[in-house]
């Protein structure tokens, strides 16, 4: 067990039947991270993103009523809004202080979410890393190419063409935005359908076969995107979001 009897008794004062789940992170702040000499920043820096999800979707909520989508949820919907901000090692890490977390709850409240926490650990890991990198790489078809901002890496030359592109243009343009789910990929040509809508709308996106080959069917991206009269392709203005096929049950 990831935390000693003797540890659990130095600190009954923190043992309760229930507890709302900001002061258990709290508590695991204080009785556990500020215990570690040399604490590295990146694992605080972990623990501070899961604190403002936890605020933002279980505020006031009590530890006894969390469910496997406590994790579920942060991993597929929440964390790839930080994979622009976030290094892979890094990434890697909030995986890593995650698990530990869900023992904590597990060793001071007997909620044990960290038994399919470390049954799910590869592909939960797997796929963040996927959708890491493909949100990373699809920056380059958007109007604002940046590729990362934590450091700030922006494809110049990428940028260079689509200004020189933008100020080519016709201004006969068509523009959509909203929840698109991948249904088919045939080499670099992705083929969404927009979710939400009552009558079937398709869109078709040029990539890179490599990148292609990463994204899956039943993938979902929120963007914002565009396209020229007569022209059978779209491009993107904004991405706001991808997210994994594993996450559609907590986006809609």
């Amino acid at each position: 067990m990831f935390f000693s009897k003797e540890m659990l008794q130095q600190d009954t004062n923190i043992l309760y039947d229930d507890k709302e789940v900001i002061e258990v992170i709290n508590d695991y702040y204080n009785h556990v991270l500020t215990q570690v000499a040399n604490i590295e920043d990146s694992r605080k820096n972990a623990l501070s993103i899961f604190s403002r999800y936890c605020k933002m979707l279980y505020n006031k909520q009590l530890i006894s009523t969390l469910e496997d989508d406590f994790y579920n949820r942060f991993l597929l919907v929440y964390m790839p809004s930080y994979s622009l901000k976030l290094s892979e090692k890094e990434l890697r890490v909030v995986l890593i202080e995650m698990g530990k977390l869900l023992e904590f709850i597990n060793s001071y409240h007997g909620i044990n979410l960290s038994k399919s926490y470390k049954k799910d650990w590869t592909s939960n890991l797997d796929d963040m890393l996927r959708v890491f990198y493909i949100i990373r790489k699809m920056q380059k078809y958007t109007d604002a190419p940046v590729l990362s901002f934590n450091p700030m890496i922006i494809d110049m030359n990428c940028y260079k063409k689509r200004k020189h592109n933008y100020q080519e243009i016709s201004k006969r343009e068509i523009y959509e935005q909203g929840y698109f789910e991948i249904i088919e990929r045939i080499g670099g040509t992705i083929i969404l359908k927009k979710t939400k809508t009552k009558n079937n709308f398709y869109v078709k996106l040029k990539v890179e076969s490599n990148l292609a080959i990463d994204m899956h069917n039943k993938d979902i991206i929120n963007m914002r995107i565009k396209k020229r009269f007569f022209n059978t392709t779209w491009d993107i203005i904004d991405m706001k979001d991808y997210y994994s096929y594993r996450a559609i049950n907590y986006i809609f």
